[in-house]
């Protein structure tokens, strides 16, 4: 073993159950669990994947091919009920029994934890919170009898559930910001272009309602740049058209794998475009920048207090929404090639130095090993709940296993709708963490 490996344990392994939704494959937290299963079992940690299974929208297949390296569990919930959803996430703890179980947005799990615990199996659950958005936070706030620690990707999200009222203890939350792996790859810099990418879901929430606008208000002050687009998603149908009404200036990927985004997409990059109002810790973001490329980033929420890209030193910044803005900046840019060259060796030597794999590893480790040691949490029973038609007939259990034995299913309009993601069921809690968060955002 070299010099700089983490000594392994000689004891038995322990077993990390992450919970995760499979209707995106391509996404920043599949990522995460990439890198999580990439760098624990250097520290005596084997990682499994318990994996949403739905009808329509929820499909464990397509992550198993984009990410063949994982250890998945289908946890099917295809009858479409919330008792089908728990029993699926209870069989699936008792079947890979793991000292923890990671939850990244799977709301259904809470009652499955509890009914576990209850009945007197032993784990840990610890709860990821991979975003900047009021309702997760509060979502994780009001299980407090329940996680035995919150981790915020964000550093903004942390300072957010560290003042509401009712909050975890000092112990039981944690910040641990992701990464990325350095890169030996040089750009591939072609003598007079200058390409602009966008790599992320198309969807609202990523504001890919900005990508057409964008690129004509930069067609206008730039046109000789480029704009590439990888992704799937709502406005994909809309990238295909404009691809094709700029051929050679406007190129549309698709979804690609992460060796592709490596080999093909991210090395041929000047400057990455991001317009999202919220995020975390954007990986695309970050993969870009550990290629050189100059992130251009919308002010999103959460952005100064991480420190991802600082303006005019790690990146540049426009106001969320402002397509002018942000095609004027890229325009600075290429009109000023020693300032995008120094801007590109900042953004590369910021990921190196505070956010490599390494870091990441240790830090999960150390994480990890603390939420093992701390004291079990007293969970208070809850009895059944069923619906007023139905008090004196069967409970649930029984009726979710003639839907099975039936084959009867229950039809949804959305991934969400299908496994649904953390919900807070308390308005004042939301307000509070809202306002929190309105007031951090200001500072």
């Amino acid at each position: 073993m070299g010099r700089n490996q983490p000594m392994i344990s000689s004891k038995v392994k322990r077993k990390l159950l992450v919970l995760y939704s499979s209707a995106s494959a391509a996404c920043g937290i599949g990522t995460w669990i990439e890198n999580l299963n990439e760098t624990l079992p250097l520290y005596g940690w084997d990682l499994v994947v318990g994996l949403a299974w739905g009808r329509k929208f929820n499909d464990p297949q397509q992550v198993e091919q984009l990410r063949p390296r994982l250890s998945i569990v289908r946890m099917d919930g295809r009858t479409g009920t919330v008792e089908g959803r728990v029993r699926a996430i209870e069989k699936t703890i008792r079947t890979v029994d793991p000292d923890i179980v990671m939850l990244t947005c799977l709301d259904d799990a809470f009652e499955a934890v509890r009914r576990l615990r209850c009945n007197g199996q032993s784990f840990k659950l610890m709860v990821v919170n991979h975003g900047n958005r009021p309702e997760q936070a509060a979502c994780l706030l009001q299980h407090l009898d329940l996680i035995d620690m919150a981790i915020c990707v964000s550093r903004f999200s942390f300072l957010a559930m560290s003042n509401v009222k009712e909050h975890f203890e000092k112990k039981r939350l944690c910040h641990a910001p992701n990464a990325v792996p350095l890169q030996n790859v040089k750009k591939k810099r072609i003598l007079n272009r200058f390409c602009v990418g966008y790599a992320g879901r198309l969807d609202v929430d990523k504001r890919a309602v900005d990508l057409l606008p964008f690129f004509q208000e930069l067609n206008k002050i730039c046109p000789d740049a480029e704009f590439w687009v990888a992704g799937q998603g709502e406005r994909a149908d809309e990238i295909t058209t404009l691809a094709s009404r700029f051929p050679g200036r406007v190129k549309y990927f698709g979804q690609l794998t992460t060796p592709e985004l490596n080999t093909t997409f991210y090395p041929s990059l000047d400057v990455l475009i991001h317009f999202s109002p919220s995020e975390a810790w954007g990986y695309s973001i970050a993969e870009a920048m550990s290629f050189g490329a100059v992130p251009v980033v919308s002010d999103f929420r959460g952005r100064k207090i991480d420190e991802l890209v600082i303006g005019r030193q790690t990146g540049m910044v426009f106001p969320v929404g402002n397509v002018k803005a942000a095609a004027e900046v890229v325009s600075e840019l290429f009109e000023s090639p020693d300032y995008h060259q120094k801007m590109s060796v900042n953004a590369r030597e910021h990921i190196e130095q505070n956010y490599s794999l390494k870091k990441f590893g240790e830090a999960w480790a150390q994480t990890l090993s603390l939420c093992c040691s701390l004291p079990v949490l007293t969970i208070q029973k809850q009895t059944e709940v069923r619906s007023e038609k139905r008090r004196w007939m069967v409970g649930e259990g029984f009726l979710e296993s003639m839907r099975s034995l039936l084959r009867r299913r229950v039809p949804h309009a959305s991934p969400g709708e299908e496994w649904p993601h953390f919900k807070c069921k308390s308005p004042s809690l939301l307000n509070q963490i809202t306002a929190i968060m309105a007031t951090l955002y200001e500072t």
